[in-house]
């Protein structure tokens, strides 16, 4: 199931991109002069995991946005749907298992400037604290 929402996720992605919507000055763009990408995508969002483990690898990820520096960030994987170690970096991680309220995507190129923004560690806070929750 995850997998179908996944691809419906990609599909959607790509239909906004490809219709100019991503593009600067429309309305899921998310780059700095239209908001925070991080806090865009994961404010609201629906945390799509079936497992414990899952759910682990994905309160792993959000601690590591809150307490790593940028270039350690960068370099650290992360388990996929499978369990399969170091398949993922955290962008993906997170593209794979939240589903925005409203059509956004990760900026690349923004993401670990976003990350630093209150507005965006409030939103990962709010997510760590749904999953801690949910491994309770």
């Amino acid at each position: 199931m995850i997998i179908r929402i996944t691809f419906l996720a990609a599909l959607l992605s790509i239909s906004i991109q490809g219709a100019g919507m991503g593009k600067p000055g429309s309305p899921a763009a998310t780059g700095p002069k239209n908001g925070n990408s991080v806090a865009a995508f994961l404010r609201n969002a629906e945390r799509q995991t079936e497992t414990d483990e899952q759910r682990k690898e994905v309160q792993r990820a959000l601690r590591d946005m809150l307490e790593k520096p940028p270039a350690e960030l960068r370099q650290i994987r992360y388990s996929d749907y499978a369990g399969k170690k170091n398949e993922w970096s955290v962008t993906q991680l997170l593209q794979h298992y939240f589903v925005p309220s409203r059509p956004a995507a990760l900026d690349e190129t923004h993401f670990y400037e976003d990350l630093k923004a209150p507005a965006a560690r409030a939103a990962v806070q709010r997510q760590l604290n749904k999953v801690t929750r949910a491994l309770q």
